[in-house]
């Protein structure tokens, strides 16, 4: 019976998130902006999840370009309830029901395949990067947060071409009471299934940490992406540092 009152209040969010949607649209930005409007809401969706947030290091202040590892499709709502913001998510999620609607209307950036759809998406985000921040998750696919996988550098010309500066953001998510690792959302999860997993075991707590951020001066894509990576993983994955390969040696020498 708990699980399925607390699935009946994660229904009816997702309907006042479509409603939410429609009211931004018509009224525009200003006190309303789907930014703000969507912190409110993401925040509301971890309380009715039972994610307790813990948000530690500090956040600079300012435009930028914010990077995380990416665990499940969790971190978007707690990375968007510490801060107003917009995400870069892969194309197939515009598509999904209810969840790619709700994605339209936070104003998310879609990656298409091919490097054309880059061109264009980097073009829409540094337009972007005039009045908002931006967050996107480089490697590309989920993990179980025991690892950090390498991270694709072509989306961090954005900042270099902003000359924004990037602000790493290491994300881990804790277990359940009873040990169930309830947040990963990778391989062939269903997400209908995940969220049943999350309503089913009980709170969890998503640690948030803030670290120092990056002047891409000085850095080219790939350079960039290594530090961020660094970063996160000191924080979350040690163990995942990678070493600096001799491309990159020559490109900080070239800098």
């Amino acid at each position: 019976m708990r699980v399925t009152l607390k699935g009946l209040r994660v229904i009816s969010h997702l309907l006042v998130g479509l409603l939410l949607a429609v009211f931004v649209a018509v009224h525009g930005r200003g006190r309303f902006s789907r930014e703000n409007v969507g912190t409110w809401w993401y925040r509301v969706l971890l309380r009715i999840l039972e994610v307790r947030l813990v948000v530690r290091g500090p956040r600079l202040a300012g435009t930028r370009v914010m990077v995380c590892n990416h665990i499940s499709w969790l971190d978007i709502p707690v990375v968007g309830a510490c801060e107003p913001t917009r995400f870069v998510s892969k194309a197939e999620v515009g598509e999904w029901p209810v969840i790619g609607w709700l994605a339209d209307a936070a104003g998310t950036f879609y990656l298409r395949r091919g490097s054309g759809g880059t061109k264009q998406l980097i073009e829409s985000i540094d337009r972007h990067l005039g009045h908002d921040s931006i967050v996107f998750f480089p490697e590309g696919t989920t993990t179980d947060g025991s690892i950090v996988l390498k991270f694709q550098p072509r989306l961090f010309a954005t900042a270099i071409e902003t000359r924004r500066p990037v602000q790493p953001i290491a994300l881990r998510f804790s277990t359940a009471a009873d040990g169930t690792a309830t947040a990963p959302y990778i391989g062939d999860d269903v997400l209908f299934d995940n969220i049943v997993r999350l309503l089913k075991h009980g709170p969890i707590t998503a640690e948030l940490t803030y670290c120092e951020p990056i002047d891409p001066a000085g850095h080219d894509r790939a350079s960039l992406a290594l530090a961020a990576h660094t970063a996160i993983c000191s924080v979350v994955a040690p163990d995942s540092i990678r070493l600096p390969s001799s491309r990159d040696a020559r490109s900080a020498i070239a800098a």
